[in-house]
């Protein structure tokens, strides 16, 4: 009953807030090369918000296809034959428009784009659909595992604030041999996570910029603020800490999002404007604001919606591993 307790959405989601400084540095990193890799490989993080929808209804078409034959093999390895070998369901551009928060037009414009160029396929009776190009079976294979790494060390490092002794061999391992249901899951919390900010930010490419200053900020101050210090917040960091030095260039967020530097110039200047960054006028470099309350993605709010969604998940998966 303890390790039920324990491993409760809730008291997940607990940790999450009440660990947020220790455990977000490992979670933004995860964010970071999940949403760079939907941008590198569609050009456009709507539009690739658009492309994860059709992905987790692939991911659910195969689950669905279990429950007729227990055994089928959901692991990553499989996954390739199990795409091809599924029914997916019609999706239509108003419900896109409503898990994606995108207006009905944007969707509609994006769909045309995505279709163009191959990244969704139109069938029969126009029916659209998702299936990963069999050129680029490698390339997908690597991006995955790549973030199922990057998913078990976040998953490794809550598990430990729970006092849940969990290797993270064991939990990599649950991820690539029940891909699909996992995946499935996790393609639901990003789609979450995603919407939230598209609906607060209007632009998805302003929330992954901001993640690159925000980590800036965390690592710099983890290695500087006592072991003791849990709970993040700009208001208590002392005065001889100076977080001027936690600072990013244009260069450095356009080479590890993908983004054009160009654009990353007029968006990070887009957060100065707002009072979430500042910038150095000697080095022209960018950091974040002390002020709390100019703060958008360490609001109380924002962090409350990333706890009580990222939690969710983190429960299904713990508790299917330490049974």
């Amino acid at each position: 009953m303890e390790i039920d307790k324990k491993l409760s959405e809730k008291n997940i989601q607990e940790v999450l807030r009440n660990n947020f400084f220790k455990l977000m540095p490992t979670f933004y990193e995860m964010q970071s090369s999940f949403l760079s890799g939907v941008y590198k490989r569609y050009g456009d993080l709507e539009g690739g918000h658009i492309v994860l929808c059709f992905a987790r209804n692939l991911h659910l078409a195969v689950l669905r296809k279990r429950e007729n034959n227990i055994n089928l093999d959901i692991s990553l390895d499989k996954f390739w034959d199990n795409h091809k070998n599924v029914d997916q369901s019609h999706q239509k551009i108003i419900s896109i428009a409503q898990k994606t928060g995108l207006p009905k037009e944007t969707a509609r414009r994006k769909i045309i784009y995505l279709v163009k160029n191959k990244h969704i396929k139109k069938g029969e009776k126009n029916k659209l659909y998702w299936e990963p190009v069999s050129e680029l079976k490698e390339t997908y294979i690597n991006i995955i595992r790549d973030q199922i790494k990057s998913l078990s060390k976040f998953i490794f490092e809550q598990a430990k604030f729970l006092g849940i002794p969990i290797q993270f061999s064991k939990i990599e391992k649950e991820l690539l041999n029940n891909y699909s249901y996992y995946w499935h899951h996790y393609l639901n919390v990003q789609l979450q996570y995603m919407k939230f900010w598209q609906m607060r930010l209007k632009d998805l490419e302003m929330l992954l910029i901001g993640l690159q200053t925000t980590i800036q900020t965390i690592n710099f101050l983890s290695s500087k603020m006592p072991n003791d210090f849990d709970n993040f917040s700009l208001n208590e960091v002392p005065i001889e800490i100076d977080i001027k030095n936690a600072n990013i260039s244009a260069t450095s967020v356009a080479e590890i999002t993908g983004i054009p530097r160009a654009t990353c110039i007029r968006k990070l200047e887009k957060y100065v404007r707002m009072k979430v960054l500042q910038k150095d006028k000697v080095n022209k470099r960018y950091y974040l604001s002390k002020s709390l309350e100019n703060q958008i993605l360490l609001s109380n709010e924002g962090i409350q919606n990333t706890t009580n969604i990222f939690g969710q998940f983190s429960s299904v998966l713990l508790r299917s591993i330490a049974k």
